[in-house]
């Protein structure tokens, strides 16, 4: 009699719980979202930067960016998924917009980065003096990091301006800046 018990609690608990595992199996991995940690380093010394906003294209660097703060400890925080992306709000008030969800173009592929109130310390193309201005020469310039290759091993972006270097985790990209010169400050 125990084992008949026994055989009917579990068949029931089976059944219950199927649907579940149905849905959770078919829509899964349209709910998956992945993570891109954006580490912002100062290009000499090393330290995190956490007060900076970073301007964000995905595919190419054309139209709006994705304007998004970095936190305490000097990231940039990315949510990838549901055909969007979106930043995790940060205490500081480094943003004047609020980063809101951006649609994620389809198949995008690489990110772009730039900084707002420090210098990117980045590899950029040269520009060719007599070369025609086109409408895809800042994506042809400005360096671009592959997303994917961010989520399986971590991207540390080139450092032009100092020789401090990290190695960057799985799901991670480093990016170095340096704090504006007075005259660059004068200039803006």
């Amino acid at each position: 009699m125990k084992k008949r018990i026994r055989t009917v609690l579990l068949s029931q608990a089976f059944r219950q719980t199927l649907p579940v595992w149905l849905l959770v199996g078919l829509f899964g991995p349209l709910l998956h979202t992945q993570e891109i940690h954006i580490r912002v380093l100062n290009a000499h010394t090393g330290k995190r930067i956490t007060d900076e906003c970073l301007n964000i294209w995905f595919g190419s660097v054309r139209g709006a960016s994705l304007l998004a703060p970095t936190n305490n400890e000097g990231a940039v925080v990315l949510h990838l998924g549901n055909n969007d992306v979106m930043a995790d709000p940060a205490p500081t008030r480094a943003c004047i917009a609020i980063a809101e969800a951006k649609p994620l173009p389809k198949d995008v592929e690489t990110i772009f980065v730039s900084g707002d109130r420090y210098v990117a310390c980045q590899e950029y193309g040269k520009f060719v003096p007599g070369e025609p201005v086109t409408r895809d020469l800042t994506t042809r310039l400005m360096p671009s990091y592959p997303i994917k290759k961010i989520l399986d091993s971590g991207v540390s972006a080139a450092n032009t301006c100092g020789k401090f270097r990290a190695e960057a985790r799985p799901g991670e990209l480093i990016f170095y800046v340096r704090p504006r010169s007075f005259s660059e400050r004068m200039r803006q």
